[in-house]
C-alpha cells in the first residue's frame, strides 16, 4: 500500500473496494464477486493464478442475482 505509480490509487481503490463490498452485501450480492488484488506488470504467472481463481469462484457461486431477478421481471 502507497507503493503506486500514481502516488495514492491503491490506498483510494481500497476504500472504495470496501466500500462496494459493503454496498453488495446490502443489495443481497455476494461480496466475493467483487476482488481486488495488487499484481505488477512483472507479476505475470501470479496474475493469470489470480484470474483462474476468480473464475473458478464466480462459476462456483452461479448466475449473478441480478440476471436472475432480472430474468423474474421479464416472465
Amino acid at each position: 500500500m502507497g507503493d503506486c505509480h500514481y502516488l495514492y490509487g491503491n490506498v483510494a481503490t481500497e476504500k472504495r473496494v470496501r466500500f462496494l463490498k459493503k454496498l453488495l452485501a446490502f443489495s443481497g450480492i455476494e461480496e466475493e464477486r467483487l476482488r481486488c488484488k495488487w499484481v505488477s506488470s512483472a507479476e505475470a504467472s501470479e496474475f493469470v493464478e489470480e484470474m483462474q481463481d476468480f473464475t473458478e469462484t464466480l462459476r462456483a457461486l452461479g448466475p449473478s442475482p441480478l440476471k436472475q431477478a432480472g430474468a423474474q421481471r421479464a416472465a
